[in-house]
């Protein structure tokens, strides 16, 4: 029903990925208009998600026949299903650091009222360190009733819960019980619950237990209790977590298809981003990217519960510590800092320059990757997104996921005519 096309976006000159909508001839008016909004689902849901472990959806457009084409980042890699396929099963140390990842994206989900719903290896794409959770097609949002009534089965049958088997309401441990199923096909090379048929298959989901995971090793624990058919006695995302810690926290060997298994699971687990207040833009051009709204952290980590930061100078302090401990890029300096709110800190740099400051801005800008190369080597910062310019060509903005809180989140980059203000912001 659909293709993925490598695009190239030439309103900011850089590569995309674009997902067109095939619809057959003989479709009806209404499985028309219903498949129109998955797709359009998808996007909205990918959308509301900014996390390192999430597609990053960059606009929805719509060509003249009213199919819904979606932009999304390129990612240069292959699937887990596709390591898989290449290299066979994967030792329980490397799938928990994949599992790691993959937990960490489908709790910034569920805490956004996102339900994904098919959670399966071919869903996950890896990228260098990167796991990434893709193809939120049939995703449940916590705000449409309509997606989230009782007696429609929809899933992938091998990844399916018994909840979903039976067409019964889907809850965050649902995707729970598919992560389960995919780090047992992880481990052991086949789904946990094989059959001739779909048919076959959910009866077994709904009957039966899986078969032994002869190679889980350490892992089977997890596995076990994530595959548990009564959802309220599934594992938690709280408690599979540092079980998942433990496992993937020593390095493992690499396994490469395009990219490659994490090396090092995250020694914490950060909380996911607490959306900012955004300022829409919307291009005129059909491939203008919607401009990505600032995403601000402020949460500190307690063990595995997160507590809202309360502000107050003893905060502000330690966070502009930690800014003032980053140093700074070639050229810049210090100009400026100040308290934006809940012991949150900003700092200002600036570089004067005669060449190299002015726009248009792209992804490639001169400034936008210096500053990034500087970010990917600074102690503390887990992963950094791509610059994403803004619309008015004269700034981007460049998220930031710290290794643990509190820790840099954002960094903004203003070219002018004869300098560029760099802002760190630590909460």
């Amino acid at each position: 029903m659909g293709a993925v096309w490598r695009a190239r976006d030439m309103q900011l000159d850089r590569e995309v990925a674009v997902k067109e909508l095939r619809l057959p001839e003989h479709l009806g008016a209404a499985q028309r208009e219903k498949w129109i909004a998955r797709l359009d689902r998808e996007a909205r849901a990918a959308a509301r998600l900014k996390h390192p472990g999430i597609i990053t959806v960059h606009d929805l457009v719509k060509g003249d026949d009213g199919r819904p084409w979606i932009v999304m980042e390129s990612v240069h890699g292959g699937s887990l299903d596709d390591l898989l396929k290449a290299r066979g099963p994967l030792t329980p140390q490397q799938v928990a650091a994949i599992g790691l990842r993959m937990l960490d994206a489908l709790h910034a989900a569920h805490r956004a009222g996102i339900i994904h719903r098919d959670i399966k290896p071919a869903n996950v794409l890896l990228e260098g360190d990167r796991v990434i959770l893709t193809d939120f097609g049939i995703a449940a949002l916590g705000d449409d009733a309509a997606l989230t009534r009782s007696g429609e089965v929809m899933g992938t049958p091998a990844f399916m819960s018994p909840e979903q088997v039976r067409g019964l309401p889907t809850s965050a441990a649902t995707d729970l019980w598919s992560l389960g199923a995919t780090l047992y096909t992880a481990v052991e090379g086949r789904p946990p619950f094989p059959g001739t048929s779909t048919g076959a298959v959910f009866v077994a989901i709904a009957t039966e237990d899986p078969a032994p995971a002869a190679h889980a090793g350490p892992l089977e624990p997890v596995i076990n209790g994530l595959l548990r058919k009564d959802p309220a006695q599934r594992l938690t995302a709280e408690q599979v977590h540092p079980m998942l810690l433990q496992l993937g926290a020593s390095p493992p060997a690499h396994a490469a298809v395009h990219g490659h298994v994490p090396a090092q699971a995250p020694a914490h687990w950060p909380p996911p981003p607490v959306p900012g207040t955004p300022t829409a833009y919307r291009g005129k051009p059909l491939w203008a990217v919607l401009a990505v709204a600032a995403v601000a952290v402020v949460a500190a980590a307690l063990v595995f519960a997160f507590v809202i930061a309360s502000g107050g100078d003893s905060a502000y302090e330690n966070n502009l510590s930690i800014a003032e401990k980053l140093g700074a890029p070639s050229g810049y300096t210090r100009t400026s800092e100040k308290n934006v709110g809940g012991g949150r800190a900003q700092v200002t740099l600036a570089r004067t320059c005669t060449t190299g400051c002015s726009g248009p801005a792209t992804a490639d800008h001169p400034a936008f990757k210096a500053v990034r190369e500087w970010l990917v080597t600074r102690p503390g910062i887990a992963a950094v997104s791509p610059a994403m310019p803004a619309l008015d060509r004269k700034s981007c903005i460049i998220n930031v996921q710290p290794v643990r809180t509190p820790g840099v989140i954002k960094v903004q980059v203003v070219l002018r005519d004869d300098k560029t203000l760099l802002q760190i912001e630590v909460a």
